[in-house]
């Protein structure tokens, strides 16, 4: 069965070669989606053979599923630029979409994050907490949501033991940075949904997320890495908080 392989892009050629060279010998085919890139991104997708398509971002569903109608191969595997596919799970790939049971749809891969230069165990980015699907027939599923965007498949799913390795933070700029395009997709969103700021959720959101993470999900035995996380999460949530307060012209409360 023809496996194609789906990425989107920007600003990606620090990462690209790692996840390219993951998946090229299990591929038929390799589709990147690129918005813009001002560095070397696109040469380099195309020096792996892949075929690179140029598309103005509006959201990451969007964006991912216009790579999905290039691609030609019965299954789609989709990765980020910053991830990769451990030989073990290449194998299981390979494996399940060449000679898998006909009545699954998809599968649900779980996903280790290295964040400011080693592994997560804990603080909720257990890699089993990171399970979702990345891989499935092309005519079963397709992404949706505006922000956190998932795979949404008509059928069965299985699951996949081996996980991808996803090369996430290098520092705390870099999460931050993160933290403030999230937070603006959160907060329209919201907006969008209707719910309305409140002062009691600013103080509680914050507070519940640092407890879950830190303690619920034994953030500790990630020694700093764990508390920083576990605060910058916290942080996040005031963001959008603050950011629904300043956009205002919502109709509904969730006190």
């Amino acid at each position: 069965m023809k496996l194609s392989t789906t990425i989107i892009t920007l600003n990606e050629e620090k990462d690209l070669p790692r996840c390219l060279e993951s998946v090229r010998d299990i591929s038929d085919q390799i589709v990147v989606v690129d918005c813009g890139s001002t560095d070397n991104t696109v040469k380099i997708a195309k020096s792996f053979g892949a075929e690179v398509y140029t598309r103005v971002f509006d959201n990451y569903a969007d964006q991912k599923n216009f790579a999905i109608k290039k691609a030609d191969g019965e299954w789609i595997l989709s990765l980020d630029a910053d991830e990769e596919i451990s030989p073990a799970l290449a194998k299981e790939i390979d494996l399940v979409t060449r000679n898998g049971q006909s009545e699954i749809a998809g599968y649900s891969i779980p996903r280790k994050n290295i964040i400011f230069g080693k592994l997560i165990r804990y603080t909720r980015w257990q890699s089993e907490l990171d399970r979702h699907v990345w891989l499935w027939k092309k005519n079963k599923g397709s992404w949706e949501g505006d922000v956190h965007e998932e795979v949404v498949v008509n059928g069965r799913v299985g699951k996949l033991v081996n996980a991808k390795i996803h090369y996430q933070y290098e520092n705390v700029t870099e999460f931050m940075t993160m933290m403030n395009r999230y937070s603006e997709f959160d907060a329209n969103q919201n907006v969008k949904n209707g719910v309305k700021f409140s002062y009691i959720r600013v103080f509680f959101d914050p507070v519940y997320n640092f407890l879950v993470r830190y303690l619920y999900r034994l953030g500790f035995l990630d020694g700093w890495r764990g508390f920083i996380l576990s605060y910058l999460m916290a942080i996040y949530h005031i963001e959008i908080a603050v950011k629904m307060w300043e956009r205002k012209g919502v109709n509904r409360s969730v006190v």
